[in-house]
């Protein structure tokens, strides 16, 4: 275990050297020490801002929007599959009824005919719920895009480096109140979706 412990120290005195050498310059063939200047050390303060996730969700108008935009949707998703349902189960009580008085291929049939509207029901539920996805990702997507935007128009002039989100639960446990910048954002991103509202547009996808 010796060797490279020895090792170690060689480097070690290696880059000591190299430092003290650095310090010297040759005149005349003979070493003179020059004094090294300390650089002091560059302190850049980093500014910080946050924001509370939560009262964004809770209060942002295009957030109770999209939500209720969602809770619709989803009542309409469920009475549209109710109904094929109730067709299906009536159907089947149809083809119930007759099965005593029905041949043996019309039996085969009658199976064959449940069976086809089982899964058309099913494939029915696969295309609304995708459907359904594609839109909830996007206005998670809008949200994001529209959060980007007013945030970088309020750090236009860079008063901040970071912006953080603060949420129960998060990552950030505990941060001064001196940096909450919540109300101000809040203000600005429901008076930019009242505007986009009026006009009839969209968050702006540059």
């Amino acid at each position: 275990m010796k060797g490279p412990i020895v090792l170690a120290a060689l480097v070690a005195g290696i880059l000591i050297t190299s430092c003290q050498d650095q310090g010297k310059v040759e005149t005349s063939g003979n070493a003179q020490e020059l004094p090294i200047d300390t650089i002091p050390e560059e302190t850049t303060e980093i500014k910080v801002a946050f924001i509370y996730g939560d009262t964004i969700n809770e209060k942002y108008n295009f957030l109770i929007d999209a939500q209720d935009e969602l809770e619709k949707e989803q009542k309409v998703i469920e009475e549209r599959i109710n109904r094929k349902l109730r067709k299906a189960e009536n159907r089947a009580m149809e083809l119930q009824k007759q099965a005593a008085t029905m041949t043996q291929l019309q039996v085969q049939e009658a199976q064959l005919e449940l069976q086809n509207l089982d899964i058309e029901i099913q494939q029915f539920q696969e295309k609304l719920a995708t459907e359904f996805r594609k839109r909830e990702i996007e206005l998670q997507s809008e949200y994001t895009e529209r959060v980007d935007k007013i945030l970088d128009e309020y750090n236009k002039e860079g008063h901040y480096d970071i912006i953080l989100n603060f949420q129960v639960g998060g990552n950030l446990l505990w941060i001064k109140d001196k940096f909450d910048i919540t109300q101000e954002v809040l203000t600005k991103l429901n008076d930019q979706y009242e505007i986009d509202l009026s006009s009839g547009t969209e968050v702006d996808k540059e």
